[in-house]
């Protein structure tokens, strides 16, 4: 995610610049709304996590907080675009906390170009890395809703399509679990590029948490926004297989974690929101979720 560095000063802190093809990146290719291109939320945290690592090497990733999912970035017509990451760092109490944005400029007929801030977050960076808990792999609740239904609701292509299978429970004592595939393809070039917080991992616990959504309300949301994530460990020693356990957290918000077989944590969010989409979802699609 991080392509030039352009400048740095007093207003804006560091300036990156990365254009990026749907072209060439499966995760724009295989992340499409109505038929354009849309930059994964999730890959504009990783975008921050790079840029914060950039500004103080040595320094661990802690935590993203207060993220704010604001407009999507689109790839109109499905042409390479330019997005602009700005990071500004400071101390807090014995950390370093970087202030980051991720905006764009798009130049309509007739007007000047317009410059929109689309994603923002706050990273936190400490000397000695991430440790995440032991967690509890609870059982499934209900039958398994297959792939095949999942993405008849979910509009995400191959790279993206992060659930084998879900497990979708109600209830405030329940969790909704979702399961990673064994394998997936392929989701960004060159292929070789080391991403920092696994971002398809919080994107499995975006759509697990979003079929519980689904389920309980009859509405799709899109991400809008994350109190607090953490991403560690090394997934190469992952015991079985990877899910996603999404609960109700406090004021319609969701709370998720990933762990392996053998509870081991990946990923930790809290206060995860949704922005509903207006239309209610088809009654047949949606019996097709209530496993």
């Amino acid at each position: 995610m991080i392509g030039r560095v352009v400048g740095m000063t007093l207003q804006r802190g560091l300036e990156v610049e990365t254009t990026l093809d749907p072209e060439r990146q499966p995760f724009l290719h295989d992340h499409q709304i109505d038929g354009i291109p849309v930059l994964p939320g999730v890959m504009g945290v990783e975008g921050f996590g790079e840029l914060a690592a950039l500004l103080a090497p040595g320094y661990y990733l802690a935590a993203v907080e207060a993220i704010e999912f604001l407009t999507p970035f689109k790839f109109y017509h499905s042409q390479p675009r330019t997005l602009r990451l700005c990071a500004q760092i400071r101390e807090e109490g014995g950390e370093l906390v970087v202030d980051c944005s991720l905006s764009g400029e798009r130049a309509l007929a007739g007007q000047a170009p317009q410059l929109t801030t689309h994603f923002t977050a706050r990273v936190r960076l400490a000397r000695t890395p991430p440790s995440l808990a032991p967690a509890t792999r609870p059982e499934p609740h209900g039958a398994w809703v297959p792939a095949d239904d999942i993405y008849r609701v979910y509009f995400h292509g191959p790279a993206y399509r992060v659930l084998e299978r879900a497990s979708n429970g109600t209830g405030t004592g329940t969790g909704t679990v979702g399961v990673l595939p064994a394998q997936l393809p392929l989701d960004h070039e060159p292929a070789d590029a080391p991403l920092l917080l696994s971002p398809r991992l919080i994107e499995l616990c975006f759509q697990t948490a979003g079929l519980r959504e689904m389920r309980a309300t009859g509405h799709m949301g899109l991400p809008q926004h994350v109190d607090h994530l953490q991403a560690g460990g090394e997934l190469r020693r992952a015991v079985g297989r990877l899910s996603a356990v999404v609960v109700d957290g406090p004021g319609g918000a969701f709370d998720a974690q990933v762990v392996d077989e053998a509870g081991n944590a990946y990923v930790r969010l809290s206060g995860y929101r949704t922005a509903p989409l207006p239309d209610a979802l088809d009654p047949k699609l949606l019996s097709r979720l209530a496993g």
